[in-house]
């Protein structure tokens, strides 16, 4: 459904055009989605369009975007990449709500970019993001079996309805093997856990009881060692937590935003 005052514009940074979605007004909010997906994974944060002027980009290579020159797919050029479109899109400051390699990203932001942030979400995610041997190597053979089998599964709870479970597999399904394997192998090689006590935006922490692949002790591990952190742990949710528990997951991000200042 096509929401009021909904647009789907895309901006140039260094030579790639980034798609994103914009809706509403207020407080400037960019999501930032995780490897594999694309900006439909925040379909259910629509709402918050009524308090928010909210922005859901699409990774380059991902969704509707452009993508970088092979080899060049890092967290870091992806958050070199998302630091020049909040500048270019979000003036007086914004809001970062990564999931995943969103979250490594949303990290690096608030590192090294924290003048363009007001705060910084990071959902199921960590300050270091190992990947099994197995899962890379069976993404950059066997894409299709791997999504299915091995990746999607392992993103649910035990109760996640069956319409999530479809939307997620059949979006990830999308994604081309060489943008999923690249992703996956910038996530391996992710580690800022020296670094998060240089943080100084405000930060919510948010991760799912049932969280596979990026699990709690993860979470509280950023909590313990990034100053003005705060964690909230999900009930019947696992990887993501925006789709399976969303009525709990946009109250908790609407109080964060609204608790930070002009």
């Amino acid at each position: 459904m096509f929401q009021k005052g909904k647009t789907m514009p895309s901006v140039s940074i260094r030579g790639t055009s980034i798609h994103y979605e914009e809706m509403g007004e207020g407080k400037n909010i960019v999501f930032v989605h995780g490897a594999c997906e694309n900006s439909q994974f925040w379909n259910h944060q629509h709402s918050l369009a009524d308090r928010f002027r909210l922005l859901m980009i699409d990774l380059p290579g991902h969704g509707k975007s452009k993508p970088m020159i092979e080899g060049d797919m890092t967290v870091e050029n992806y958050s070199r990449k998302v630091a020049e479109f909040i500048g270019e899109t979000c003036p007086d400051k914004a809001t970062i709500v990564g999931h995943s390699m969103g979250g490594a990203i949303a990290l690096l932001n608030a590192i090294e970019h924290r003048d363009n942030l007001k705060g910084a979400v990071l959902v199921a995610t960590g300050a270091k993001l190992g990947v099994l041997p197995s899962i890379r190597e069976g993404l950059r053979t066997r894409f299709d079996e791997t999504i299915k089998s091995v990746l999607a599964p392992r993103q649910f709870a035990s109760n996640t309805n069956l319409e999530i479970i479809r939307f997620v597999t059949n979006e990830m399904m999308k994604c081309k093997g060489q943008i999923a394997s690249s992703d996956y192998e910038a996530c391996n090689g992710f580690d800022v856990r020296q670094k998060l006590a240089t943080i100084t935006v405000p930060t919510l922490i948010m991760v799912g009881e049932e969280d596979k692949l990026t699990p709690v002790p993860w979470s509280t591990y950023m909590k313990e060692n990034i100053p003005k952190s705060k964690i909230i742990i999900m009930k019947e949710s696992s990887h993501l937590p925006m789709l399976e528990k969303p009525a709990d997951f946009n109250r908790h991000l609407s109080e964060f935003v609204t608790s930070l200042p002009l």
